[in-house]
């Protein structure tokens, strides 16, 4: 598998090479709109769940977490209930906030390796924001679908987890798990070091962006679905433009949807792998979750009554500036916060006065 990717991204690496220096207006054209996209788009709406993220782990909630949800998680997920966080943090802020969350999960040894694996199966997906605002529309011209693909890309994730709950070897929790009556790190160094990590991981992620779309400007103009797998934004957009699959396509760019593509990929590798965990578990969870969302979106087309838009002409792209983008995240933000707190306050009211 080593040789495998070496000489593949040797092959990339020199066919990147020949279309910039045959193409290289083309291809700084690509790289410029991908940086200005990770200013106005990408760092607003995926630095706040960063460092949230790694402030609820370092702070506690994960334990906390673990301790009143475990009975919720197991039978469903095969998960701790620290989970719950990855679970939350997966669906409603957008890739690959979920991943990150459960690297830090697993290296705070709130969830043993086979546990941290079986949640990247399943808790690194798409956000709201970009399936039911970019896709929706601004793509399909219809926030009725954008509604309908989410709902659908939710679910067959959390099916998906349910399809997993048994996968992998059970394997004891790390010795990095704080011991009994040591005190939480102080509030305001776990702050810095949480702005610190997300700086790091936001990086990687818009690395990645520029990356693929100089590797996507060098695509010919008539490969949507290769370019949907390489990249899913544009390359949604292009089978959206072109009115590939025909009446297949909502089903299809569900698909693409739940794979994520490999931009994706190789940003939830860059977090997983120095962590030392396994992405063969994400590779066949996103497969298993691209076919259970194009067969539950065929499966509803014929029961929901949305009409499918006309695709012919351009179709241009939905994305808010950047400060609408911050006020979402922050609104989406609070929300995860208020229901896991609502949530774990009643569970230890219950706890107490039973």
């Amino acid at each position: 598998m080593e040789r495998f990717w070496k000489i593949s991204l040797l092959l990339l690496s020199g066919y990147l090479l020949a279309v910039m220096l045959m193409n290289p207006e083309v291809c700084m054209n690509a790289a410029s709109s991908a940086l200005l996209l990770c200013f106005e788009t990408v760092i607003p709406a995926l630095f706040p769940f960063f460092v949230c993220s790694h402030l609820l782990i370092d702070l506690g909630a994960a334990g906390l977490l673990s301790r009143y949800l475990s009975p919720l998680m197991r039978p469903l997920f095969g998960i701790p209930g620290s989970g719950a966080l990855a679970v939350v943090l997966g669906l409603v802020s957008g890739y690959p906030v979920g991943a990150e969350c459960i690297v830090g999960l697993y290296t705070s040894g709130n969830c043993s390796r086979s546990e941290a694996e079986r949640m990247l199966t399943f808790c690194n997906n798409s956000g709201p924001l970009f399936v039911m605002g970019a896709v929706g529309v601004g793509m399909l011209g219809a926030r009725e679908i954008g509604g309908l693909l989410y709902l659908i890309h939710a679910i067959s994730a959390l099916l998906t987890g349910m399809l997993f709950r048994r996968y992998g070897k059970e394997t004891t929790l790390q010795s990095l798990a704080l011991p009994a009556g040591k005190p939480l790190p102080n509030p305001i160094f776990a702050f810095g070091t949480a702005v610190a990590d997300g700086v790091t991981a936001i990086l990687k992620v818009c690395g990645f962006v520029v990356l693929f779309a100089v590797v996507t400007s060098a695509l010919p103009q008539d490969s949507a679905p290769l370019y949907a797998l390489l990249e899913i934004t544009g390359g949604i957009a292009r089978m959206v433009e072109m009115g590939s699959f025909g009446q297949g396509l909502l089903p299809m760019v569900s698909f693409f949807l739940a794979c994520s593509g490999v931009s994706v990929l190789m940003q939830a590798a860059a977090i997983v792998l120095p962590a030392g965990l396994s992405l063969k578990p994400y590779l066949l969870g996103k497969l298993t979750q691209g076919c259970l969302a194009c067969g539950l979106t065929a499966l509803a087309l014929q029961f929901v009554p949305i009409s499918t838009p006309s695709f012919a002409g351009e179709v241009g792209v939905f994305l808010p500036n950047g400060f609408a983008l911050l006020c979402y995240a922050g609104m989406m933000l609070l929300w995860s916060l208020c229901f896991l707190a609502a949530f774990c306050f009643a569970l230890w009211l219950y706890d107490h006065h039973k």
